[in-house]
């Protein structure tokens, strides 16, 4: 037998359920400086990214032919989103199209509500954010300049919250936040870059590319350990939760990323670039591991609304330890991608591959195609995966 939760509860979760959805949905990863072209190309950019944008994408493209002899930008702004389980067609069937009331409101039946939780797979909902800027940034011929800073997080939500959240509570059932791969980190970076041509054989033009990056680190924090879990029965419900986070300020360190461009002709060019293939950042200022608990047994809404003292109800504890310092290297990433340009029209084909999941990256393999018409003053459009 389902036991609702109290309504100012319920509505709560399911607000919050909301909110996700509503940010989350559209599945795109922050890749380079977000232009108008990369975006309309669906991210398909690897080859054709020039000037000031090559850096971000593959240094070497400073070294082909049709790069602009300068370029200059003062501030860009780019934030992205990625997540494991929803759709931009899930948001429009659930939160646009789907059926309403009465009163206008969208409702769901059951069969909606089991296929957004089958949506989210068992290990949880990932969910990556990032937010990249440029401060100051010009390329001059074979060489470019960019300062900025970047920040990101990764994170895992249990999928029995969201269960908690659509489908109320039931009792001896526990919901709860069980070992999250939780992740943040911030930097601000200055990255000299050159492209240098190469005369080789089997290509029109080849180039050779490398970008020194200088690191500084801002923040870093890691969740090690979270286990929350609420469990309910008649008489109320038990709370249990412990959690340990390592958290630190850092210093400056170093990157270094590669790549190497061709083209064939006019028609032809492939790009590829390995970003962070060397370098690591030291972490050694207020390194410190922080750790806590909170439990309550026979707890009710009641109990902790109308108690003043709620340490008579709840226990908790929270210390911290201080730890020595160490040093971490950002995740590579491997960026292919190829252009096919004839008359007005150019095709682009990009695949992206990070070896190991973190704050900026992604360990899942991703493919993106793009198109752009010339005579229709260059409007692009693409797609990605």
């Amino acid at each position: 037998m389902m036991s609702r939760m109290h309504k100012p509860f319920e509505h709560l979760l399911r607000w919050m359920f909301d909110f996700v959805i509503v940010v989350l949905m559209m599945p795109v990863q922050l890749k380079g400086q977000g232009t108008a072209r990369a975006i309309g190309m669906g991210w398909a950019y690897t080859a054709v990214a020039r000037g000031i944008h090559a850096p971000e994408w593959n240094p070497a493209n400073l070294g082909l032919p049709d790069n602009p002899k300068f370029s200059m930008t003062v501030i860009s702004l780019g934030v992205g989103t990625w997540n494991n389980s929803f759709t931009k067609g899930m948001y429009d069937r659930y939160f646009v199209n789907g059926e309403k009331d009465q009163d206008g409101d969208i409702v769901w039946s059951q069969q909606d509500v089991e296929d957004i939780l089958n949506a989210i797979p068992d290990d949880g909902l990932g969910i990556d954010v990032t937010v990249s800027t440029r401060a100051f940034s010009f390329s001059v011929g074979r060489f470019a300049l960019s300062v900025g800073a970047l920040a990101g997080s990764s994170f895992t939500l249990d999928r029995s919250l969201f269960k908690l959240a659509l489908q109320g509570n039931e009792m001896g059932e526990t919901y709860g936040l069980k070992n999250p791969d939780g992740f943040g980190l911030g930097i601000g970076l200055a990255s000299l870059s050159l492209g240098q041509p190469v005369k080789v054989g089997f290509a029109d033009c080849f180039a050779l590319g490398i970008s020194l990056n200088l690191l500084y680190g801002g923040a870093y924090g890691k969740v090690n350990q979270a286990d929350f879990s609420l469990t309910t029965f008649d008489y109320g419900f038990d709370l249990d939760g412990k959690y340990e986070a390592t958290y630190a300020l850092g210093s400056l360190g170093w990157g270094l990323d590669i790549g190497m461009a061709a083209q064939s002709g006019n028609k032809w060019t492939l790009s590829v670039g390995l970003a962070n293939v060397a370098g690591s950042i030291p972490w050694s200022n207020k390194v410190k591991k922080e750790m806590g608990y909170i439990r309550g047994d026979s707890l009710s809404v009641l109990d902790i609304s109308e108690d003043d003292d709620e340490e008579d109800i709840l226990e908790d504890s929270t210390w911290t330890v201080e730890m020595a310092s160490f040093s971490e290297k950002l995740p590579a990433v491997l960026r292919l991608g190829m252009a096919f340009e004839e008359g007005p029209v150019l095709l682009t084909a990009d695949y992206c591959q990070g070896f190991q999941s973190g704050a900026f990256t992604s360990n899942k393999s991703q493919f993106a195609v793009g198109t752009e018409w010339e005579e229709l003053a260059g409007c692009p459009c693409g797609w990605v995966s």
